[in-house]
């Protein structure tokens, strides 16, 4: 299967962190490196970053992705592009055609049912939807709204996010975490996630006295960064001391031994402003979900399909901590189930979720041709749970 020469265009790459970065990253790096052109921001240690790829990438200041596209285009020689995120970038996709692109795609994660949701913002998306020739959602959950949005200006086709099963696996040793952190031998509960309100981090750590109550011994660890940050610090100065760690960002050659240290994951999101922030699907659970480590996930846009409710964890309303205090409380109380909750979601991990699969559907859609087959265009024989996620010059 043939794929063009392809212009990604994404104002989330790395080496900054998360969950629409990774969702870029993984594909990206999937695709032939000869058929592939980035134009991202600048950000600290791109430079170092960029050095160890195989296929260009063009940083740009601030989000000024689109100056100079047109030369870009034809010195690149590239056909189609890829918007990684349609909001807020959807909106130059009448310049991206302009610039001599043929075949455009975009993505949609969970933003743009925000700005779907609000008039304004709506109706900026709308006047712009029809450059596309097809708009990718994550789940069924994000499909509705969407529909109703786009109606017949464009075609809808779903590229969701997935997991390496190979880097995020059972036996791991999550030992020098626990150390790390001065855990002791309790039950750990492990939250991965951009620190931001919809994610629940702050209804989680109103929940936590609760948990704390029935099992003295447990344990909460919270990894990511953001805007939430001083405040969750607030939150987990009240709880009982010496039962929570927020452990900030981490490498990502750290974050698997984290989940190998945890006993279960909790992704507590939920709407938030009124819907207009709402979770797209949740790779951290997926995750978690390699890992064998069941989960508690908040019901908010596409969450419920990170996980299958009462087989690999617990679907809990997040808006409140009663319900996710005693999701948390009744799997650190059955070992057993969780256990058992665990290797369910690692067999529906490395069924269901595969990287490689959604990179096929990327250079289809890219090509102009939906059915994909065969092994992923440009994939190279490494070890997958030796390489990090992001690569080093060595890599």
């Amino acid at each position: 299967m043939e794929m063009p020469r392809t212009l990604v265009l994404s104002g989330h790459f790395p080496p900054e962190s998360g969950g629409v970065q990774t969702f870029t990253w993984e594909l990206v790096r999937r695709l032939p490196a000869d058929r592939v052109v980035v134009v991202a921001p600048a950000s600290p240690g791109a430079a170092d970053f960029d050095a160890g790829l195989e296929f260009p990438v063009v940083r740009r200041r601030g989000y000024l992705l689109f100056r100079g596209l047109r030369r870009l285009v034809a010195r690149q020689g590239t056909e189609a592009a890829w918007i990684t995120a349609v909001a807020p970038f959807g909106l130059y996709a009448p310049l991206v055609r302009a610039a001599g692109v043929r075949r455009l795609v975009g993505s949609t994660h969970g933003q743009e049912l925000g700005w779907f949701r609000a008039p304004p913002t709506r109706a900026a998306l709308r006047a712009v939807v029809r450059s596309f020739d097809v708009v990718t959602h994550l789940s069924a959950g994000t499909l509705p709204e969407l529909q109703e949005a786009v109606r017949d200006r464009t075609r809808l086709v779903q590229l969701a996010g997935a997991v390496d099963t190979g880097r995020f696996r059972p036996g791991l040793d999550g030992a020098q975490v626990r150390r790390r952190h001065g855990l002791g031998r309790g039950p750990v509960v492990l939250s991965v996630a951009r620190l931001v309100r919809r994610k629940g981090h702050d209804v989680l750590l109103r929940a936590w006295g609760d948990v704390v109550r029935r099992h003295p011994d447990a344990r909460l660890v919270i990894v990511g960064d953001g805007p939430m940050r001083r405040r969750l610090a607030e939150l987990a100065a009240q709880a009982p001391p010496g039962t929570v760690t927020l452990a900030g960002p981490i490498t990502p050659a750290d974050l698997p031994y984290y989940y190998a240290a945890a006993d279960v994951f909790t992704l507590p999101c939920r709407d938030d402003r009124c819907g207009l922030q709402t979770e797209g699907l949740g790779l951290s659970v997926l995750e978690a979900s390699a890992t064998g480590v069941p989960v508690v996930v908040g019901r908010s846009g596409g969450s419920p399909e990170a996980l299958m409710d009462g087989r690999t964890g617990l679907l809990v309303d997040a808006g409140g901590p009663d319900e996710l205090a005693l999701a948390l409380h009744r799997l650190l109380a059955d070992p057993g189930r969780a256990a058992a909750m665990g290797a369910a979601g690692r067999a529906w991990a490395r069924e269901r979720w595969s990287w490689d699969a959604a990179a096929v559907r990327l250079a289809a859609l890219l090509s102009g041709n939906d059915r994909p087959s065969g092994t992923p265009l440009g994939a190279r024989r490494r070890t997958p749970w030796m390489e990090p996620v992001w690569p080093s010059r060595s890599s």
